[in-house]
């Protein structure tokens, strides 16, 4: 379960001189200002703006910045604009950054591994296939003769790519027993077509 919300912080306090408008008390109001942030997992994440409200010390009468009376409201907008928006609420952002970068890092260096596989078969290499129709098969290599890789066909598909487990359990039996050549180039080709999903090599 993905626990989100959001919460508020005083950034900001500042004393006003003017009366409060409902008591008027003088030098009792103080304008607070919040910053609000957005969470996942208690996390910041991302800030949603500020909020300014007032409280007289004296009558405890809170005011949001619409109730104010016009003179307090310019005070509330004067302490909003200069008040930076802190840099710890937008851990949430830098760690989703982070991890995209870390996910980029990782599909690039699995990719080279990929490409490294396919360049220098062997037999007994399980190639993950993605067919034209959208669909997921495996395709076994049985042989490898000079420049020319002998596959094997499984008998199966599957819409999914988790699906394959499935026809790897099968083993050697859900293979056909017809073999086919195909030359090396062709299987960089087929990955740079997005064909070869990935090479497990035992």
């Amino acid at each position: 379960m993905i626990i989100y919300g959001s919460r508020s912080k005083l950034l900001a306090r500042e004393l006003v001189t003017d009366k409060c408008p409902n008591c008027a008390s003088q030098n009792s109001t103080e304008v607070h200002l919040y910053q609000r942030w957005a969470h996942v997992f208690w996390i910041p994440f991302v800030p949603i703006g500020k909020t300014i409200a007032s409280q007289c010390g004296h009558c405890k009468q809170v005011l949001k910045e619409k109730e104010m009376p016009s003179p307090m409201q310019s005070i509330a907008r004067d302490i909003k604009s200069r008040s930076k928006t802190p840099i710890w609420t937008f851990t949430g952002l830098a760690l989703l950054a982070v991890l995209i970068v870390i996910a980029v890092i990782d599909d690039k260096k699995n990719d080279e591994k990929i490409v490294q596989l396919i360049l220098a078969p062997k037999a007994g290499d399980v190639l993950e296939m993605k067919t034209a129709a959208s669909q997921y098969t495996l395709y076994k290599v049985a042989a490898i003769e000079g420049d020319t890789v002998l596959i094997r066909q499984n008998n199966m598909e599957t819409n999914k790519l988790t699906g394959l487990w499935k026809l790897k359990e099968q083993g050697d039996n859900g293979y056909s027993e017809d073999v086919y050549a195909v030359p090396k180039s062709e299987l960089k080709a087929w990955f740079d077509k997005g064909e070869i999903m990935d090479v497990e090599r035992k």
